[in-house]
């Protein structure tokens, strides 16, 4: 998303970015790297709620990531137009829908944010995992959004599972921690073992330490 296009004023946080607001809000003060290092965002996130309420959670993450002020570009149409059977994001924002409007799109997604349009909806999708602005609740971001997630959005989960059984994987803009992702990517070695399929990571980090390429394997 912050490959977006904005103007000058307007800013996209990543994920430890919005971290340091929630930790701004709660103690009043900028962070520094040692005030971050046992406080991930989830953490912060699931304090705020706690602290001042799901509303004002939901309100930071929107002042955020001002959906309504960024657009996609021609990056966006070239990711698009490659042939994907399905697109997961946990991106709230709307970007990846909205660059149907992007001059010389060739390919048609249709978006999936609740279980109802999931089960009917053909691919190639656009399936929106953590809820969707303006107004697909709740953002999933808290200790026991991820907790009960499995509980609570069975069809998105087993969906994902199918996937990742049928087809490869590629990770864009995406660390590959997400809660979710990791019981999703454990699930798949317990049940698949070595017939698993591979899962590709793109990243633009030149510095990853060798233990973590072994983890990643």
């Amino acid at each position: 998303s912050k490959n977006a296009d904005k103007g000058v004023d307007v800013a996209m946080l990543d994920w430890n970015e919005l971290g340091k607001k929630f930790y701004a809000k709660l103690y009043g003060k900028e962070p520094t790297a040692e005030d971050l290092m046992y406080s991930s965002p989830i953490k912060l996130a699931t304090m705020i709620e706690a602290e001042f309420g799901r509303t004002v959670l939901d309100k930071m993450i929107q002042a955020s990531l001002p959906d309504d002020r960024v657009f996609p570009n021609d990056l966006y149409r070239d990711l698009l137009n490659l042939p994907w059977h399905d697109v997961f994001t946990t991106n709230y924002d709307r970007l990846l829908e909205r660059t149907e409007m992007v001059e010389g799109m060739t390919r048609h997604y249709q978006a999936v944010t609740n279980k109802e349009t999931l089960i009917y909806t053909p691919s190639p999708r656009i399936v929106k995992l953590h809820g969707s602005f303006p107004d697909i609740h709740p953002y999933i971001i808290t200790e026991e959004d991820f907790r009960t997630y499995p509980q609570k959005y069975p069809e998105f989960v087993n969906t994902v599972r199918q996937s990742l059984i049928e087809n490869l994987f590629c990770l864009i803009g995406f660390s590959g921690d997400d809660p979710n992702f990791l019981s999703w990517i454990g699930w798949m070695r317990d049940v698949m073992g070595r017939l698993s399929m591979p899962v590709y990571l793109i990243t633009f980090d030149s510095n990853i330490h060798g233990a973590q390429l072994q983890l990643f394997q």
